[in-house]
């Protein structure tokens, strides 16, 4: 390797005041940081001498890594996620590689630095709820309070966290090498969600046997809660947070259910109306049966196990042009799909691309059959040849397959956003049942309407052609 590219690697300690490169890591075991497709892209090192200044140093940073863009361990765990599960979050890479050795597959790290906003992102882009682990020492229990900081604002339905705390003293190593494997489940088992992470700060220690201090746990409460940025969600955190107070202050939940009616929030008799006004003269049942239209959509029912032809149609034609693979990365590592067999067939061309197969169609599909995938891609291809979605198969020339990619890709990114904006305004309008709330899920169902009449267009011109199926 020249010069050049061993210091643009941060291999060597280099510069204008270091007459001699010397080596960065020295006196250290290595430990190989891989990217996202399993490439690596750094190292970290740990010491072997004892008095060592650092005992812990990773690669410095380069065109190739950031360490706060990086999870170590993530293209592993990510396969690991797909087969079920959630991802596990520890604070460093011999944790991860300690549970690794233990059966946990699905344990990430940071590198070295307190969990950043991109790796909490690519947390959830793993699992909707993933379990952030931290030591049980007052250093872990602090750096348990900064992520849950972290998430808050940007928490939404269906993406949060939950948070484990080790016994005292002990990390994931020390426990799985002390107590074994199941030691380790008992505190996932045992993992707290977000909403009792906060209330446990505000409150652990805390004597509140003065209005004025009552009155203080309650403003701070409030001003935590106001920081989440989705409003639904924001509304039931502070809901959820008010029902902890008067529990905690010996309140009886009656009164309070009791004012909620004379204000309008939903209480006993709150859902489905609303005191006064158009939507509350009738409109619940109109309510009501927008909701069951849009829930009955193949567009936006996420629950069911039926392939979709969209979803269908995307990993079909990326395993038989994989060339559409290396051009749509970005897009392909993180695909959000519904049907649980074809995200083993997305983990298993994850996972041909981690080990360098993902150029050639036959390795792609060797990859398949080894994970026991070969069934899920005959009917896979099955649903695609009935619909005559030619473009997805092996014959059809690359442009043709790519047209068809991007046009299931593009409708199926614009059904993920539909399904969250409609879960998000169902939300809002339970918790607070006003016109404008009312307003807003008519909106969403007229650009359901929409794209439903887009794809009635595409399947009826692939039945009547024989060029496109449903996508």
């Amino acid at each position: 390797m020249p010069k050049t590219d061993i210091e643009a690697c941060g291999l060597v300690r280099h510069g204008d005041d270091i007459p001699v490169s010397y080596d960065w890591f020295r006196d250290r075991i290595m430990f190989p940081i891989p990217d996202s497709r399993g490439k690596v892209i750094a190292f970290g090192g740990r010491a072997l001498a004892p008095d060592a200044l650092a005992k812990y140093m990773n690669s410095p940073e380069t065109e190739l890594f950031h360490k706060g863009n990086v999870l170590y361990n993530f293209a592993r765990a990510r396969k690991a996620v797909a087969k079920g599960g959630t991802v596990i979050a520890v604070e460093g890479y011999m944790d991860v590689i300690a549970l690794a050795q233990a059966g946990f597959e699905n344990a990430v790290a940071p590198l070295g630095t307190a969990l950043t906003e991109n790796q909490l992102e690519l947390l959830w882009r793993m699992a909707g709820e993933p379990i952030l682990c931290f030591d049980g020492d007052q250093a872990g229990l602090k750096a348990a309070w900064r992520a849950a900081d972290l998430a808050l604002p940007t928490i939404q339905p269906g993406r949060s966290a939950r948070f484990a705390l080790l016994p005292e003293g002990k990390d994931p190593d020390d426990l799985v090498k002390a107590d074994g494997p199941d030691a380790f489940r008992a505190v996932l088992a045992e993992a707290r969600p977000l909403a009792d992470l906060l209330w446990m700060r505000e409150t652990a220690g805390g004597v509140f046997d003065t209005p004025e201090r009552r009155a203080e746990l309650e403003k701070r409460l409030r001003e935590i809660t106001s920081r989440i940025r989705d409003e639904s969600l924001r509304y039931h955190y502070q809901q959820e947070m008010r029902e902890r107070v008067l529990s905690f202050f010996g309140s009886q939940r009656g009164t309070r259910q009791g004012h909620q009616r004379q204000d309008g929030r939903p209480g006993e008799r709150g859902r489905g109306s609303a005191p006064g006004g158009a939507f509350g003269r009738g409109a619940a049942g109109a309510r009501t049966a927008i909701t069951e239209s849009l829930g009955r959509s193949a567009l936006v029912k996420r629950t069911g196990e039926a392939m979709s032809m969209r979803e269908a149609t995307i990993i079909v034609a990326l395993i038989n042009h994989p060339a559409l693979i290396d051009e749509n990365f970005a897009h392909v590592e993180f695909l959000d799909l519904a049907n649980s067999d074809l995200r083993r067939l997305h983990a298993a061309i994850l996972d041909a691309m981690a080990h360098d197969a993902a150029d050639d169609r036959d390795a792609v599909i060797a990859t398949i059959v080894r994970a026991g995938c070969g069934d899920i891609w005959e009917r896979a291809v099955a649903l695609i040849k009935r619909a005559r979605q030619w473009p997805a198969l092996e014959t059809a020339g690359l442009d043709d397959a790519r047209d068809a990619f991007n046009q299931a890709l593009h409708l199926q990114r614009s059904a993920r956003t539909l399904h969250r904006e409609l879960k998000q305004a169902q939300a809002a309008l339970d918790a607070d049942p006003s016109d404008e709330n009312f307003r807003h899920l008519v909106e969403i169902q007229a650009q359901f309407n929409d794209m439903q009449a887009t794809e009635a267009l595409i399947e009826g011109f692939g039945v009547s052609s024989g060029r496109a199926g449903r996508v």
